[in-house]
C-alpha cells in the first residue's frame, strides 16, 4: 500500500477528523471567555467599595452648626421663642445665604424644614423697630404651626360672620308689632 493510496482512502475521515478537533477548539475557547467572564464579575463583587458615611442619614441628620455671629444669634434666640411655646420638638440652625437672608433650619429626626427670613426685616427688628420683630415672630410661628402642627393660617381682616337681625325678637323689645320679611304691612 502506497501513501497515495493511504490518502485516497482516509482523505475524508482526516477532514472529518480536523474538522472536528477545530469545532472542539472553538467550543473551548468560548467556554473559557465565560468562565473569565464570570470570574472577572465575582472579583468586582468583592472587591471593597468605598464606604459612605453618610449613605444612612438624611439631609437633615448631616447638617452641624458652626459658630453663629451676632446676627445669626438673634435669629437664632427670637425663634427659639417662638418654637418653645409651640412644643416643637426641634434642632434650630441659622445659617445665611449668598444673598445674606437667614435660613432657619429645622430639624425633627430626619426631617429639615427651612424658613427664610428677610435681611432688612431682621436689621430693622435689631434696631427696635417693635413692628418689624412682631412681623418675624407672626411669619415664624405661622409657618411652624402650618408645618409641624398642621394648622391651617387664619386670614387677618376676615371678619366673624355676623349673626341674621331677627325681626321679631327687634319688634317685640320695642313693642311694635313684626313685619313679614321682605315686604310692607297692610299692603
Amino acid at each position: 500500500m502506497t501513501l497515495s493510496k493511504f490518502l485516497t482512502y482516509w482523505s475524508l475521515t482526516f477532514a472529518i477528523l480536523a474538522i472536528w478537533i477545530f469545532s472542539i477548539a472553538v467550543a473551548a475557547a468560548d467556554v473559557k471567555d465565560e468562565i473569565l467572564a464570570k470570574a472577572r464579575t465575582q472579583f468586582r463583587k468583592t472587591q471593597l467599595k468605598p464606604i459612605d458615611p453618610l449613605a444612612t442619614q438624611s439631609v437633615a441628620q448631616t447638617l452641624t452648626s458652626g459658630a453663629m455671629d451676632e446676627n445669626q444669634q438673634w435669629v437664632f434666640h427670637l425663634v427659639s421663642e417662638i418654637a418653645i411655646p409651640l412644643k416643637l420638638n426641634v434642632k434650630i440652625m441659622v445659617l445665611q445665604d449668598s444673598m445674606d437672608h437667614y435660613l432657619v433650619h429645622f430639624v425633627q429626626g430626619p426631617r429639615l424644614v427651612s424658613y427664610r427670613i428677610d435681611k432688612t426685616w431682621v436689621k430693622d427688628a435689631m434696631a427696635g423697630k417693635a413692628d418689624q420683630r412682631e412681623r418675624i415672630h407672626t411669619a415664624v410661628e405661622q409657618y411652624l404651626r402650618q408645618e409641624f402642627l398642621g394648622q391651617k393660617p387664619v386670614p387677618k381682616g376676615a371678619p366673624a360672620p355676623a349673626a341674621p337681625p331677627k325681626p321679631a325678637a327687634a319688634a317685640a323689645a320695642s313693642g311694635e308689632p313684626a313685619k313679614p320679611p321682605g315686604g310692607a304691612a297692610g299692603a
